[in-house]
């Protein structure tokens, strides 16, 4: 447990000193800002409505870049750069299995996921002072935030694990978890028969959902059922890489 721990805190510190972890804290500072700005704006209207502004947030092309373009960025150098720099062999034989390794590089990225969106846990309480915030419907849409955050960073791990190349990683990741997104976009098209499955994948819909203070356990059943399975095929890949040794 204690080597766990230690790989844990290896994973995350390493994002602090690399400048792929600066470029992105950077970015997503900005892009938060930008999203507090409209809030305020939104709030200087003639008429807004009191709880509006956080629900919106969750629904805004701002918030998905940071989702969707952000989190195959975080996840892309997991493995890939184990792999580039001939480091990922010393890591397998260490004494530490190969799922624990899988489960280290995860949590450290979860954990600098949920780090990027800390500046917006400030906007509630600023935004507080200016019209009535119901805190119900902010919590649940931080919930849906960090369950599909998490569930990106589950495919990301993956892609990663599946090529020696950042780059490469941040690609396959980035189309990964736009397929995930666009596909629940097709239950909205008539054509599509199966569109009743797709609509209960939809993120744009549970996000929607969320914003409103509706938690829906089958979401977060979703959420946990791809994190899983990506993780599963993380780690046969790299029991694979080890019996191929």
């Amino acid at each position: 447990m204690t080597a766990v721990v230690a790989q844990v805190r290896r994973e995350f510190l390493a994002f602090f000193f690399s400048p792929v972890g600066w470029v992105l804290i950077a970015a997503s500072a900005i892009l938060n800002a930008a999203m507090f700005v409209l809030l305020l704006e939104f709030l200087s209207g003639p008429n807004p409505v009191p709880g509006a502004p956080m629900q919106m947030m969750f629904s805004w092309i701002l918030y998905w870049i940071i989702a969707l373009v952000v989190s195959p960025l975080i996840t892309m150098r997991s493995f890939a750069e184990e792999k580039h720099a001939g480091t990922l062999e010393t890591l397998l034989t260490a004494p530490i299995s190969d799922t624990a390794v899988v489960l280290a590089k995860f949590v450290a990225c979860a954990a600098f996921y949920i780090v990027l969106w800390s500046p917006t846990f400030l906007y509630p309480f600023l935004l507080s002072r200016h019209t009535p915030i119901d805190m119900g419907p902010v919590f649940a849409g931080y919930l849906g935030t960090f369950g599909i955050g998490i569930m990106f960073m589950a495919v990301g791990i993956l892609c990663s694990v599946l090529t020696r190349n950042q780059i490469v990683a941040a690609l396959l990741g980035f189309g990964a978890v736009m397929l995930l997104f666009l596909a629940g976009l097709f239950s909205f098209t008539p054509e599509v028969s199966f569109g009743g499955l797709l609509s209960h994948i939809n993120l744009l819909g549970h996000m929607e959902d969320f914003a409103k203070g509706v938690v829906d356990t089958r979401y977060l059943v979703y959420y946990a059922s791809v994190s899983a399975l990506c993780l599963f095929l993380a780690v046969q890949v790299l029991q694979s890489r080890r019996w191929r040794g």
